[in-house]
């Protein structure tokens, strides 16, 4: 009886103590959103505009530009693809991609990349660039200021050049969050569309699967629908490859006809998300956010790390909090796929 009673004060202790970081964590979330020092209302895609009162998100998301990290495959460091595997450049003759294709950086280099890529094909205050303004969407928190400004129809049916003096502010705090509470929401239209047509309402998801969403907004398979050249996901069907191959057999469309075989060519883009939620960690409920973002304590606060990386970059604080294997063990585990995937 008295080991059934200790136990029991143990627990209620254990309890109670949860409770109380919990209540002290609220408190702190009070404090920030009602003394905020910068009172904000709309859009606001200025990233510096937050970091007075969320100066450690901020500081963490400025560190996206760093280009310091490389694993076996990748990293945060622009590579020329097409140097390595100049096969590439006759696979996709005639698209654009045959005439530049690096490997990602950071969030914070998303303006500076699309702009000197070749892809986009002229400066950014050209009025007459070949590529459409819809392939600024996923690029600056000044597209879902300038689709407000001018509608989401004349946004997309534009050139890509005529944007290129609104379209200025990296990738940042607005794309996923409600400038004015901060949570999450999605600022893109293409993906609440794309729900809608699976007849699913995104408004409807709860918080951990928004930390999932938010980086679905871009990091998907997509085409350009239409004269329009509207940001449409091909997922009415599911998403599956199969399932997306006969959205597109369905729809006729193919993104290039190839110059050499004059074959018609579909390009898949980044189906991250896609791939993710159809994996074991996204059938498990981790979200993109859990390996990308993971939490980090300062100064007594916990909070989301902004640097957005590779999880292979901070396995400590991203595989390992659940899985109890050695860092190495568990990148080898991750070579191990890349590998097979690769070759």
């Amino acid at each position: 009886g008295w080991l059934l009673f200790g136990g029991s004060m143990v627990v209620v202790f254990v309890l109670g103590l949860c409770v109380s970081a919990l209540m002290e964590r609220r408190a702190e979330l009070a404090s920030v959103f009602n003394n905020r020092k910068t009172v904000i209302e709309g859009i606001e895609a200025r990233n510096e505009v937050f970091k007075s009162d969320f100066p450690r998100e901020y500081q963490t998301w400025t560190e996206t530009a760093k280009t310091d990290f490389q694993s076996e495959f990748n990293g945060n460091v622009a590579v020329d693809v097409l140097e390595q595997r100049p096969e590439m450049v006759v696979l996709w003759a005639g698209y654009a991609f045959s005439k530049d294709y690096s490997t990602p950086r950071g969030h914070m280099h998303a303006i500076e990349d699309i702009t000197a890529t070749l892809r986009t094909g002229a400066p950014a205050t050209a009025t007459d660039g070949p590529q459409p303004s819809t392939c600024w969407t996923c690029k600056s928190p000044d597209v879902p200021r300038m689709m407000e400004a001018i509608g989401v129809d004349a946004f997309y049916n534009n050139k890509w050049g005529a944007l290129g003096d609104e379209i200025v502010n990296p990738i940042g705090c607005a794309d996923c969050h409600e400038p004015e509470n901060m949570n999450l929401h999605i600022s893109r239209p293409a993906l609440i569309e794309a729900f809608e047509r699976q007849g699913k309402d995104i408004t409807k998801a709860t918080p951990q699967e928004m930390r999932s969403l938010v980086c679905a907004q871009c990091h998907v398979e997509y085409y350009f629908k239409g004269d329009g050249k509207y940001l449409t996901f091909p997922w009415d069907k599911g998403f599956t490859v199969e399932d997306m191959d006969a959205y597109y057999d369905e729809a006729g469309f193919y993104d290039y006809i190839h110059k050499l075989s004059r074959t018609p060519i579909l390009k898949a883009q980044h189906p991250d998300f896609e791939i993710a939620q159809m994996g074991i960690h996204g059938q498990r409920g981790v979200s993109c956010a859990d390996c990308h973002m993971p939490y980090k304590s300062e100064g007594g606060v916990k909070f989301s790390d902004h640097h957005i990386q590779s999880p292979l970059a901070m396995i400590d604080r991203t595989c390992q909090t659940c899985h109890r294997e050695s860092e190495e063990t568990l990148r080898n585990n991750v070579y191990e796929r890349q590998r097979k995937a690769n070759e």
